[in-house]
C-alpha cells in the first residue's frame, strides 16, 4: 500500500483542524494567543487542505489525470474491438479512429509529442493523448514528464 494512504489524510485533518481553528477566532473564540497567530492558522489550515487534495489527485489511487487517461484508453479500445470484432488483431485505421474518435468524447485529444508516444505513437498508448481542458492538461503533462 501507498505511503498516500496515510499523509493525504493527516494532512488534511491536520489542515481541517487549523482552519477551523482560524474560522471560529471570528466568533470570538480564541485557541491563539495572536491574531496573527488566529490568520496564519486559517491560511495554513487551507493550503493544507489543498495540499491534501493535490497529494491524493497526483497519487496512484486517484482516477483523475494520468491515471484516468490509462483507464479512458482502455475503455476505448474495449469499445473499438466490441464494436470490431475482425479488426481485432490487425492495424487496422477503422480501429484507430475509433479509439481516437471515443478519447475526443472523453475530452482529450491526439498528440504524439511526448518521448513515450513517439517511441510506440499507437492510438492505445495513453502518453499519446492530452486533456483538453486546461488545469487537466498541466496536471498531466507534469504527471507525464514525472513518469
Amino acid at each position: 500500500m501507498e505511503m498516500i494512504a496515510f499523509v493525504a489524510p493527516a494532512t488534511l485533518v491536520l489542515g481541517a483542524a487549523l482552519f477551523a481553528a482560524g474560522v471560529l477566532s471570528f466568533l470570538d473564540i480564541h485557541f491563539f494567543k495572536t491574531r496573527l497567530a488566529e490568520r496564519a492558522a486559517l491560511a495554513a489550515g487551507l493550503a493544507l487542505i489543498v495540499l491534501a487534495e493535490l497529494i491524493f489527485a497526483s497519487s496512484n489511487m486517484s482516477m483523475r489525470f494520468l491515471n484516468g487517461q490509462r483507464s479512458d484508453v482502455l475503455e476505448c479500445r474495449l469499445d473499438a474491438e466490441t464494436a470490431l470484432p475482425e479488426e481485432r488483431h490487425k492495424d487496422s485505421p477503422l480501429m484507430q479512429n475509433r479509439v481516437v474518435e471515443c478519447m475526443k468524447r472523453f475530452g482529450y485529444e491526439w498528440t504524439p509529442n511526448h518521448e513515450r508516444c513517439k517511441e510506440a505513437a499507437v492510438t492505445t498508448n495513453p502518453f499519446c493523448y492530452l486533456p483538453t481542458r486546461g488545469f487537466d492538461r498541466a496536471v498531466t503533462e507534469l504527471l507525464m514528464m514525472l513518469e
